[in-house]
Order: C-alpha cells, then sequence, then structure tokens
C-alpha cells in the first residue's frame, strides 16, 4: 500500500517589499525614570527660549510702541502670573539671577573673533567641565532641536509608510570638526562671532525673541526649514551627527567622560533596536560608541533584554609587560 506524502505548506511571502524599522516604531518601556527627568529638563529648557523674552516684554512693554508689545504677545507677556526674574537669553548664553552660563561654543566664537572678555570664559567653564564629566548631554538633554528631530523622524517613518523613497546619507564623523574648524575660521577673520548662524540652539533663541517682539520671522527661520528638511530628506539626523558645530565641540570635552553606556553581551540578542533608535549613529549593540553619544538613553530605554546600561567606566591602565 502506497504511503501518501504530506504536501508541504506553502510559503507565505509578505507582500511588497520589506519596510526597515523606523525610529518612530520603537517605545522606550526601560528606563522609564530616567526618560521622565530627561524630558522634563528638556522641556524647562525649550521653555525659557519663550519664556525669556515674554518676561523681558512685559516688563518693558512700555518702551517698545510700536513692536509687538501692544499686540497678542504683549498682552500674554502681562498676563504671566510669574514674576519677572532677570532671566536674559536662552541656554544658548543665559543669565539667571546674576549667574551667567555660556555654550563653550559661543564663548569659543567670541575668542575666535579676538575678543577675551573674561565674564565670557568663566561662564563657559562650568558648562565645559560638566561636558567633561558626562559627557555631550546637552544635545540630548537641553538643545531646543530635539522636539524637531523627534518630529523629523516621525515625518521620515510616515513618508516611508507611504511608499515615498527616502535617502539616509552618512557622511564622515569628520565633517562636523570640519565644519567647526570653519565657522571659527570665519570668526576670526570677521571678528565677529559668526557661528550663531548655522548653530540651531542660537537660531531657535533669535527667531522666537524675535516672533516675540516683532511679531514676524527672520532668515533664522529659513535656516531652520532647511536643516529639518535636510534630516528629513536626505540624511536621518544628519545634521546633529555630521554638521553641527556645536555637537563637535561637545565630543571633544566629552573625550575625558567615563560616564558610558556599556553591554551585557550574555543578555544581547543583537535585535538592532539600540543602534536603530540612536539619532547620532552610535552602534551599541556592537560596542561601537564614541564621545559624540549624547546621554539621551534611548538605546538603553529600548533594549528588551536589558543588556545596556549606563556605567561609570574606570580609566584603562596598561598591562604590564
Amino acid at each position: 500500500m502506497a504511503v501518501k506524502h504530506a504536501k508541504p505548506a506553502p510559503e507565505v511571502r509578505p507582500r511588497g517589499p520589506r519596510r526597515a524599522v523606523q525610529p518612530a516604531d520603537l517605545v522606550l518601556k526601560k528606563a522609564p525614570r530616567y526618560q521622565r527627568v530627561r524630558r522634563i529638563v528638556l522641556a524647562l529648557s525649550c521653555s525659557t527660549y519663550l519664556l525669556a523674552p515674554l518676561w523681558q516684554l512685559g516688563a518693558a512693554r512700555g518702551l517698545w510702541a510700536g513692536f509687538a508689545g501692544g499686540g497678542r504677545w504683549g498682552a500674554l507677556a502681562q498676563a504671566l502670573p510669574l514674576p519677572k526674574p532677570e532671566l536674559l537669553g536662552a541656554p544658548w548664553t543665559v543669565q539667571l539671577f546674576g549667574i551667567e552660563l555660556m555654550d563653550p561654543l559661543a564663548a569659543l566664537s567670541v575668542v575666535a573673533a579676538r575678543q577675551f572678555p573674561v565674564g565670557v570664559l568663566l561662564g563657559a567653564l562650568p558648562v565645559a567641565l560638566l561636558l567633561m564629566g558626562f559627557g555631550r548631554f546637552f544635545c540630548g538633554w537641553l538643545c531646543p532641536y530635539v522636539p524637531m528631530l523627534a518630529a523629523s523622524n516621525a515625518a521620515r517613518a510616515l513618508l516611508t509608510r507611504l511608499g515615498v523613497p527616502l535617502a539616509d546619507v552618512q557622511l564622515p564623523r569628520g565633517v562636523a570638526y570640519g565644519v567647526l574648524a570653519g565657522v571659527l575660521s570665519a570668526a576670526a577673520i570677521a571678528g565677529a562671532p559668526l557661528v550663531a548662524l548655522v548653530y540651531p540652539p542660537a537660531i531657535v533663541s533669535r527667531e522666537v525673541a524675535r516672533a516675540v517682539w516683532t511679531g514676524s520671522f527672520g532668515a533664522g527661520a529659513l535656516a531652520l526649514a532647511g536643516i529639518w528638511l535636510f534630516d528629513t530628506l536626505v540624511s536621518r539626523g544628519g545634521f546633529c551627527r555630521t554638521l553641527c558645530p556645536g555637537g563637535a565641540l561637545f565630543s571633544l570635552f566629552a573625550l575625558p567622560s567615563r560616564v558610558r553606556v556599556t553591554r551585557d553581551i550574555p543578555r544581547c540578542t543583537d535585535c538592532t533596536a539600540c543602534d536603530v533608535v540612536c539619532n547620532l549613529g552610535q552602534k551599541p549593540m556592537t560596542d561601537r560608541l564614541d564621545p559624540g553619544c549624547e546621554r539621551c538613553g534611548k538605546c538603553v530605554s529600548v533594549c528588551p533584554t536589558q543588556a545596556l546600561a549606563f556605567k561609570l567606566v574606570p580609566l584603562r591602565t596598561k598591562e604590564p609587560r
């Protein structure tokens, strides 16, 4: 009697091209307290960009006749239930209750422009020490471009779902240091800190203040739109990763930092989620991280097996010969 063999089940193939996983597809489930604190700090940082000019407008509304002082922004400034503190500027350069803190890039650009105010250097020193201790944290915890970058990632995911082909050009990391050298050289030649024209925190601070005081935007808004379109259509997170002069300088300051993302190899399943979620092109899954890590902790929060963690890594000692 012949034995009938069962026919193999037909292979089921997905319809259409396989879509690569996007950062917007991943959920940050782990380390919720870390992400909650980071988002609160980021929200407070971004809010100062609007509150600082509003407080100033409310304090001097009568002096700015003809500007937006008599419009909707002036009314909002007067309606703020908060006192008018001595808050000038934003995290790019901020003076709060007489204490001045300055972005090291702002200080360096002033020095490059052949100006050497002692107050500027002293204002940048605490920030530089924090960068040396904790790494390039400004980009993940304080930069006002972070919400725009999140919107860029969401737009890329949406366009990919709609079948729109998007490029992801990977520029060499050394390009950022070339941009940093270029803007500092331009400042030295022109005798003015021109870096504020291409640095997102400075552009956001200037454009928000302009909108509050005059009711309009300037060329900086077009620059921000260009940066956003570049990140959305040409290179995911490409500006922050390989073009931002501030990011390049912060990476140099972060070289001595001992706060690092470490991987527990036995727990790692090589799922690539940590590599996908990183906006700055770090590769935690294969331990390829450099001082460009912004300490946002997204790779730690997205890891399904908790193989990644922040640790204080001691300095390596030379092995005896």
